[in-house]
């Protein structure tokens, strides 16, 4: 390391650990910095630093480890993965893997996603949702902006979960007593995803991990949150008391199945015991919803959509119209799909009678 304490933004050009040179800053937000690194011996990682002028905060340095804690305890494709955790210059770091694509809340700025696409990607967030729920751990900040899509080798979209910044371990067999870092009556999270109860700074389960991923499948397949309104407080006071919408009346030209309406409803529910109990339920239900719609899978339309994006490992915008890999059942295409339909059927009959007609003609000698 050089000599001297370093800051977060002298980092670039050196050396940590003995392990990771740091190459350039990716991005910084309230907490840290994240910026590329080369790591001896091994591909490129992503170092993750709490800001200096935070380390002397017990809360905030706490709040960072426990992050590092949850993460490397949850491996699973669906989660962003850690490799390392240390101290630079008395500022923690966490080296992590290095991704190419975009984050989910990008990929929807300009409207819904593709039908197999939206829900191949709520699958995916509920799986690595589900798989913390199973190792006894909270997210309480998911959101689209907390949800990064990479490609994997063979062309397909993979979503990881991020930023477990507010993770809360609810297993003290599992995971060790620890501090309480949130206050009671504290309001922490992202006001558009934020369940009632987490609103009013009441205690928080798996169900508000659960309320906040249906709004993450109202925004993957309508492009918009359940609730846009214009302040903080008003859009506590929509989740407090204002019905959830169906998709089918947000979504323009779209008309979605009640089954997958039905989820949407019961996750975000105002009373947590109206919902799903995890997100591993949540999930089932989901997967439930598009069995019986006879939808085409994900990974066909993945396959489709591969080949009109550049190769795995380079950096990207993936498509958020990727084309279908099979026909949609009636009910869930634009209004307008059956007229068209009929208007180029009777063309290729007019077409087929016109040359019967003109064999038959040549026929007889015409």
């Amino acid at each position: 390391m050089q000599a001297g304490r370093p800051t977060v933004m002298n980092l670039i050009g050196s050396i940590i650990d003995d392990r990771y040179r740091v190459l350039r800053l990716i991005g910084e937000g309230g907490m840290g910095a994240v910026f590329e690194a080369e790591q001896r011996g091994g591909p490129n990682v992503a170092i993750k630093v709490l800001h200096e002028e935070l380390t002397d905060q017990p809360e905030l340095r706490e709040r960072f480890e426990r992050e590092a804690r949850a993460l490397f305890a949850l491996e699973h494709p669906n989660v962003l993965g850690v490799f390392d955790f240390g101290v630079v210059g008395g500022m923690p770091y966490l080296a992590m893997e290095l991704l190419q694509g975009q984050s989910l809340d990008e990929m929807v700025e300009d409207g819904p996603l593709e039908v197999t696409l939206a829900y191949d990607l709520a699958c995916q967030v509920l799986r690595g949702l589900a798989f913390a729920h199973s190792k006894a751990v909270l997210h309480r900040d998911l959101k689209t902006e907390n949800v990064f899509v990479s490609r994997a080798a063979d062309g397909s979209y993979v979503a990881k979960l991020l930023d477990f910044g507010l993770v809360k371990f609810v297993d003290d067999d599992r995971w060790g007593e620890s501090k309480n870092l949130t206050v009671q009556g504290a309001v922490m999270g992202t006001p558009a995803y934020m369940a009632p109860e987490q609103c009013a700074g009441a205690p928080v389960d798996t169900r508000g991990d659960v309320y906040s991923a249906g709004v993450i499948v109202f925004e993957l397949f309508t492009g918009l949150w359940p609730f846009m309104e214009e302040d903080r407080i008003s859009m506590f006071q929509a989740h407090f008391g204002k019905p959830v919408p169906r998709m089918s009346d947000v979504a323009e030209g779209r008309n979605y199945p009640d089954m997958l309406e039905q989820v949407v409803q019961k996750a975000m529910a105002k009373k947590a015991d109206d919902r799903y109990q995890d997100a591993g339920e949540m999930l089932a239900a989901l997967e439930q919803a598009f069995t019986a719609s006879m939808l085409p899978s994900a990974p066909a339309a993945h396959a489709v959509a591969a080949a009109a994006l550049p190769p795995p490992g380079m950096p990207h915008t993936p498509s958020v119209h990727a084309p279908r890999a099979a026909p949609v059942p009636a009910d869930m295409q634009p209004s307008g799909g059956q007229t068209t339909m009929w208007v180029v059927l009777g063309v290729v009959v007019a077409l087929v009678l016109a040359l019967g007609a003109g064999a038959a003609f040549w026929l007889l000698g015409g």
